[in-house]
């Protein structure tokens, strides 16, 4: 049996009373408030009433890995639950008490033990990656509400994760996201198919009534926006951090993007680099695969088929422009680790092995740009966080950048426990003022303490870059106002991205917003203009 239901002692922001009364209300909803707007806050509202009034005797809450102990503090600090305190390589964190909360986390022997207390807790929180190495005692587990935040991790109809949870349908079903549309409608649909399956439909009908495609079966657009934001509307509540009830418990954004401009050697590189680009895409059109949507690409949606081979080729060749952008020795990285077995791209070996005229490795104009930029932030006595798509150009940002200051480094491959130590060491401790990170940290962190963001690169993914740019943007800021800085090439594949990325926040300010417009660029017509332009 869980322990005696617990009270919410947190207080609510006026806004945020909706969401708790549909929750309430609706049990099956997706919570679309915008980023930095309380979404864990208001979710333990709802779950504290829904326990105490007996209604649901457990809540499974599943995250992404580095939001474990966020989720674990949050829930020690908005009830009355008993706490205790746990050192993370020699950081401090209070959490509740074990008999009230289960987090899920170590080595199988562990996690095992720990399943076997969360028969007994009220709260368990779990990763998603728990569908897939827990499933066995997820499933054995008792319990009436699941909580995904994040849920953008169901996005992908095909992905094994999403399979699994949607096989978990207790009554009482939360999604929590900022960004349920990252780069198509397709995958706030496969978010509803688990929330409420009623409210979109079957997928065909779906497909026909919101969908225009081409000849080649691609999207060419999307269509009826304002009806598939109404029917959402059945089972999601929505506020944007724009709002004006919103907005005035938020600190407001500057943006702004800084151009950087390429040496001359660089630029001759570059150029080579295309000019394999051209000849890849040429063979992506002879082989009939007109569509090419890079954020699906490396979200793991890949062409099928006799496309896919041809589609890889183009999109190592444009990894590898990304990559000489960002630090010419990115490049020769991924070279020598295809050549050491350890990854890496067959490209860049081949490229770099043919040519003599190779850049100076050890320098970027966009990392002394970045450094400039961070000098002028670091005198005026701000916290920075900096993102990069490439975990490999982490230690190049940390030897330039940490000169002068304390840092951390944030990636997908730290534990759950050096997440959290590393976190804490950032927003406690005054030496320390850089967050570098991949997007492994742009989602769910609180950065409160940054009034600088600086994207050092672009993602493909315009629900990345949303959920990167409001890391800072949060109720709990100290500053009326924060930054957010884009490191842009001129004249390379970087402002294209740029375009493209707006153009995709645009379709997800109509689904999910009820305004904005249904169109992509994504075909290799317009990607083989912008780089004859560009050339």
């Amino acid at each position: 049996m869980a322990s005696a239901a617990l009270m919410f002692s947190g207080e609510l922001f006026p806004y945020q009373h909706e969401a708790v009364d549909r929750i309430l209300t609706d049990r099956r909803i997706l919570v679309a408030y915008s980023m930095g707007t309380g979404k864990t806050v208001l979710t333990l509202a709802a779950m504290e009433q829904l326990l105490g009034e007996g209604t649901i005797r457990r809540c499974v809450i599943m995250v992404p890995s580095s939001l474990k102990w966020q989720w674990a503090q949050a829930v020690a600090t908005f009830t009355d639950t008993p706490t205790r305190t746990v050192t993370l390589r020699g950081v401090d964190l209070v959490v509740p008490t074990a008999d009230v909360c289960t987090l899920i986390s170590g080595s199988p022997q562990q996690r095992r033990a720990q399943w076997q207390r969360a028969h007994r807790t009220d709260y368990v929180i779990a990763g998603y990656s728990a569908v897939l190495h827990d499933w066995a005692d997820l499933r054995a587990l008792q319990f009436d509400a699941l909580i995904l935040d994040e849920a953008t991790a169901i996005k992908t109809f095909a992905a094994r994760t999403t399979k699994r949870v949607k096989q978990l349908r207790p009554p009482v079903r939360v999604a929590l996201t900022g960004t349920p549309l990252e780069n198509r409608p397709e995958e706030v649909f496969s978010i509803m198919e688990w929330v409420n399956r009623d409210v979109l439909g079957r997928w065909h009908p779906f497909d026909r009534s919101y969908i225009t495609r081409n000849r080649f079966g691609g999207v060419s657009s999307y269509k009826n926006l304002e009806l598939l934001h109404r029917n959402l509307g059945r089972a999601m509540v929505r506020k944007s951090r724009l709002d004006p009830e919103v907005a005035k418990y938020l600190p407001a954004v500057t943006y702004t993007t800084r151009a950087v401009r390429l040496d001359a050697t660089t630029r001759t590189v570059y150029r080579a680099v295309l000019a394999d680009v051209q000849a890849a895409m040429a063979e992506v059109v002879e082989a009939g695969g007109q569509q090419v949507d890079l954020a699906a690409y490396y979200a793991g949606i890949r062409a099928d088929g006799p496309h896919l081979a041809v589609h890889g080729k183009l999109m190592a060749r444009l990894q590898a422009l990304r990559q000489l952008l960002d630090h010419p020795q990115l490049l020769m990285d991924s070279a020598v680790a295809y050549h050491e077995g350890k990854g890496g791209s067959a490209y860049a070996a081949s490229f770099a092995a043919g040519r003599s005229d190779l850049p100076d490795l050890t320098s970027s104009p966009k990392l002394i740009a970045l450094d400039d930029l961070v000098a002028t932030m670091l005198a005026e006595g701000a916290k920075i966080a900096v993102f990069t798509e490439y975990r490999r150009m982490l230690p190049y940002l940390a030897r330039r950048l940490g000169i002068d200051t304390d840092f951390v480094l944030f990636h997908g491959q730290l534990k759950s426990d050096e997440r959290a130590s590393l976190l804490s060491k950032f927003k406690t401790d005054p030496e320390c003022r850089l967050f570098i990170s991949t997007n492994a940290g742009g989602y769910g962190l609180d950065l409160p303490e940054a009034q600088y963001l600086i994207n050092y690169d672009l993602p493909y993914s315009a629900g990345v870059l949303a959920q990167r740019n409001t890391r800072h943007v949060r109720a709990s800021s100290i500053f009326d106002r924060v930054h957010v800085i884009n490191l842009v090439v001129e004249d390379s594949i970087e402002e294209r991205v740029q375009a493209t990325l707006a153009r995709r926040e645009a379709l997800a300010l109509a689904v999910v917003d009820g305004s904005g417009v249904g169109t992509l660029d994504m075909d290799v017509g317009s990607l083989s203009q912008h780089i004859e332009n560009a050339r």
